[in-house]
Order: C-alpha cells, then sequence, then structure tokens
C-alpha cells in the first residue's frame, strides 16, 4: 500500500475518531468505540510511519510528519485515559486541541503525499538526442 492511501485512511478514521469524540461528550455513546478506534488510528499512523520511513526516493517532510503524528496520537491516547479517569474540563479541552492538530497533520500528509505521487510519475528528460 502506498503511503498516500495510508494517509487518507488514517484522515478518514481520524475524523471518524473527532466524531465520535463528539457523541461520547454529550453521552450518545460509551468510551469504548471512542478508545477502540484511537487505538486503530495508531496502529495505522505506525504503519504509515514506516511506509514513509521507507519510501523510494525519501521524502523528508513526509518522513518527520509520519513521526510526529505517531507522537501525537501517543499523546493523544495518553490524555484520552486521562480525561476519563480524572473527568478534568482542562484536560478534555486539550485532548480535543490535540484531535484537531492531529486532523490538520493527516490532511497535510495527504496533499503532501498526493504531490509526491505526482512528481514521482514525471520522468526526467535525460539521455542523447533531442528533448521534447
Amino acid at each position: 500500500m502506498k503511503v498516500r492511501d495510508l494517509f487518507r485512511v488514517t484522515m478518514i478514521l481520524v475524523f471518524i475518531q473527532i466524531a465520535l469524540g463528539g457523541l461520547l461528550t454529550f453521552d450518545y455513546i460509551s468510551w469504548i468505540p471512542h478508545a477502540i478506534t484511537g487505538f486503530i488510528v495508531l496502529a495505522l499512523a505506525i504503519v504509515t510511519l514506516i511506509v514513509a520511513q521507507t519510501s523510494k526516493p525519501p521524502f523528508r517532510p513526509l518522513q518527520g510528519l509520519s513521526i510526529g503524528l505517531v507522537l501525537a496520537i501517543v499523546v493523544q491516547i495518553i490524555l484520552g485515559f486521562l480525561t476519563l479517569n480524572t473527568g478534568n474540563l482542562a484536560v478534555a479541552w486539550v485532548h480535543l486541541l490535540v484531535a484537531v492538530g492531529i486532523y490538520g497533520m493527516v490532511v497535510s500528509g495527504t496533499f503532501m503525499s498526493m504531490r509526491l505521487n505526482y512528481h514521482s510519475r514525471e520522468q526526467p528528460a535525460t539521455g542523447p538526442g533531442p528533448q521534447v
């Protein structure tokens, strides 16, 4: 699977995760679907990290973004369980802000990987003969 596709799926799952967080906030669902989806997003982000780090040619901005994404999701999971255990509203707000940041990261990663894919299909005009 290409890094472009992984970022797209991750973006969709993060959006669903934010929606589940909203449902959880207003007591429409229990915390379990939100937590399960969070761990699925973490697993997918780790796969995305591995693919981004091993992709050829290496694209440093995408590699750095994938590292930051995994770290942000780990912090997000810690904040989520801290909010669940303490019920602290300040921690809940930070949890929401980090979620929005994660969503921004996956959206930018999606567009960066699309651009990388577009430019990697272009073939340089090298070799003998006339250049068209």
